[in-house]
């Protein structure tokens, strides 16, 4: 166990390395100068180099040497792109189970008893199951009521999770919580103003309440792309400084 867990920790900080661009791209990763700046042995650092190359944010040369990923801005925003692009499809089927959850609410409700003095009651067999967007719309305002853009990046963060648990389809759930884990969760974390990223979510979350196809993959690509811009942003400008300093 405790293996397990020194490989996952050296995976997530070589990850945070590559993305804030702390490790330069095509950076490489030797395992005797990562398992002697680390402390540990070098069979963690193999397994975790190993999954690095299999999650993309590292590659693996002809002569078997191992470095970090070369991304151009170009590639970044093909990546997030494509992120967008799937995620969109996916809400597009929590958009349909909304509506078809809104349709049983309907049903349930529809049933009435009438008093003695002719006035309606509205009574439930079951209590009424909340629809995606209003699952979604609470944790938006808890994200618009924190004060601390931390707090706000958690919020995003259960928002994005709590969608994700909203596809009925596991293999598609476990697909699209594989793309939070790196670029997305890092992007959130880090970058973006966080009040543009409420006005977003809202507008998506909006898109699932009106089963609106367009509107929700205009929201996501937004969503999506603006947070590529700030992944080039950033890194052209750590480069920037890698070269002076270097000079």
């Amino acid at each position: 166990m405790a293996s397990v867990q020194t490989k996952d920790y050296i995976v997530q900080l070589i990850k945070e390395e590559i993305l804030s661009g702390v490790m330069k791209p095509g950076e490489e990763l030797a395992q005797e100068a990562l398992a002697e700046r680390l402390g540990v042995s070098r069979m963690p650092i193999r397994e975790a180099l190993q999954n690095l190359v299999q999650e993309g944010f590292a590659v693996r040369l002809p002569n078997r040497h191992i470095q970090a990923v070369v991304l151009s801005a170009q590639q970044i925003h093909d990546v997030f792109h494509v992120i967008a692009a799937m995620a969109a499809e996916n809400t597009i089927l929590v958009a349909k189970k909304e509506q078809m959850l809104r349709r049983k609410n309907v049903e349930q409700t529809s049933q009435t008893e009438f008093e003695e003095d002719g006035q309606s009651k509205l009574f439930l067999e079951q209590e009424i199951e909340k629809t995606p967007s209003e699952q979604l719309f609470q944790i938006l305002s808890g994200m618009e009521n924190a004060l601390r853009p931390e707090k706000k990046a958690e919020w995003e963060m259960v928002y994005q999770e709590r969608l994700i648990s909203l596809f009925e389809n596991p293999y598609l759930s476990q697909l699209q919580g594989k793309t939070m884990d790196g670029y997305v969760a890092y992007a959130i974390e880090k970058m973006g103003d966080k009040q543009q990223k409420l006005e977003q979510l809202r507008r998506i979350t909006e898109g699932i309440a009106e089963n609106n196809e367009q509107k929700i993959r205009m929201g996501l690509r937004e969503y999506y792309l603006s947070y590529a811009d700030a992944f080039v942003e950033r890194w052209e400008k750590k480069a920037e400084e890698t070269e002076k300093t270097e000079k």
